[in-house]
């Protein structure tokens, strides 16, 4: 058989009062709080100090000391890089133009140009000399050359043809 028994729970313990050893725990704590504060206070000081050192010497101007390797892949690099800002397209189409206008007379062999010059080099072989005079003579009305020149030429003794080959010069511009 059960018993009931009624039980009693107290929510409201009584209080106890302070003793003097909390209460220097309690001011212990405050103290280690308050010199916690001001050694935090001095460390970004410290720090913002420090920030501004480093910014005063990166903005200083030092002598750099070039590596001679560095300083030759530089100019390879410069020189790369005007290469290909270079508008090339003129310049060939204007050539594969030349060459189509005299496709029977003219064979274009090669072509150099020279970006720091300005000068294109071309190499070609033609059937006489007329020809190569001919094929200059159409170069020269060319918007993008200017001065093209003949360098050289000779006649191919091995070509059963006998066809001249040619070397013209040009300035190009861009």
């Amino acid at each position: 058989m059960s018993r009931n028994r009624a039980m009693q729970v107290d929510f409201a313990a009584g209080r106890t009062r302070s003793t003097g050893l909390g209460w220097l725990f309690c001011a212990i704590g405050l103290a280690a709080a308050v010199t916690a504060g001001f050694g935090f206070e001095r460390a970004l000081a410290e720090r913002e100090r420090l920030d501004g050192a480093v910014e005063a010497m990166a903005s200083q101007k030092r002598p750099r000391i070039e590596d001679p390797l560095r300083a030759k892949e530089q100019a390879e690099f410069s020189k790369m890089s005007r290469q290909l800002a270079i508008p090339w397209t003129r310049l060939l189409a204007e050539l594969e133009s030349a060459s189509a206008d005299m496709a029977d007379k003219v064979s274009l062999l090669q072509v150099q140009p020279d970006a720091d010059k300005r000068i294109v080099r071309i190499t070609a072989e033609v059937r006489s000399l007329p020809d190569a005079l001919a094929y200059l003579e159409r170069l020269q009305k060319s918007t993008v050359l200017r001065f093209p020149l003949l360098e050289s030429h000779e006649r191919l003794k091995d070509d059963p043809e006998h066809a001249v080959r040619i070397k013209l010069a040009a300035d190009w511009q861009t």
